[in-house]
């Protein structure tokens, strides 16, 4: 079984049970993005195989993509703020997988492919983590109080390596922003835990800081652009 036979069977048993949900088919290639529009921007599943002709195994992760958020990571860039990676179509806010909630060394969770009746099994497995926990959390992230109140509770994060939850690159930006929408009180301590922690880093890595002035760089210019942000909720 190679990657295109293990792609479309995948797609005839999990496409008819997740459209309900407001999914829809994904582009050609080899890799897949299943994704739905929801009030605050996207729903997004995303994979591909292990190409081990004929063993396929399938890996999966899902993630939510805010548009208040990218938004406002976009007015960086527009300002000349270079971001690494630079924002996209395809940039998330939060996402997360079986591995990531379970606290596993692989991702590779599902098992081997090789017949129709085994690719039938592990999407089964699929629906089974995508229904029921993927999909409520999804929903439930729709409010960004939620993530707000994970990554930035009583014990905030420092970074998301290692943890339930990845930002992509952007954690420290996220963050910031979504303190600022969800009007947290501890906004102005959270930039403090930020810089702290840049600055660490500079000094662990024998470089010096480039400053909390330096309108060129992102965080300074992301806190500039908040001021005039007012809190969604």
């Amino acid at each position: 079984m190679n990657t295109k036979e293990a792609k479309e069977l995948m797609l005839k048993y999990l496409i008819p049970q997740i459209e309900r949900y407001g999914f829809k088919p994904p582009g050609k290639g080899s890799e897949f993005e299943i994704k739905r529009k929801v009030k605050s921007g996207e729903d997004v599943i995303v994979g591909g195989f292990t190409d081990y002709n004929p063993i396929q195994k399938i890996i999966f992760s899902f993630s939510k993509r805010h548009k208040s958020i990218i938004d406002i990571l976009k007015v960086l860039e527009v300002k000349g703020v270079k971001l690494s990676p630079p924002i996209s179509k395809h940039t998330g806010t939060i996402g997360s997988s079986y591995r990531l909630l379970h606290d596993l060394n692989t991702s590779e969770y599902l098992p081997e492919m090789q017949t129709e009746a085994d690719v039938e099994k592990c999407v089964n497995l699929m629906l089974e983590f995508l229904e029921g926990t993927a999909f409520p959390l999804l929903d439930k992230f729709e409010d960004l109080r939620e993530i707000d109140k994970i990554i930035n509770g009583n014990e905030p994060w420092i970074t998301d390596v290692g943890q339930s939850y990845t930002f992509g690159a952007y954690f420290n930006f996220s963050r910031l922003i979504i303190a600022k929408l969800c009007g947290n009180p501890r906004y102005d301590a959270l930039i403090e835990l930020t810089y702290s922690k840049l600055e660490r880093i500079s000094a662990e890595s024998g470089n010096s800081f480039h400053g909390r002035d330096d309108l060129s760089k992102p965080i300074p210019a992301l806190i500039k652009i908040l001021k005039d942000v007012e809190p969604i909720y």
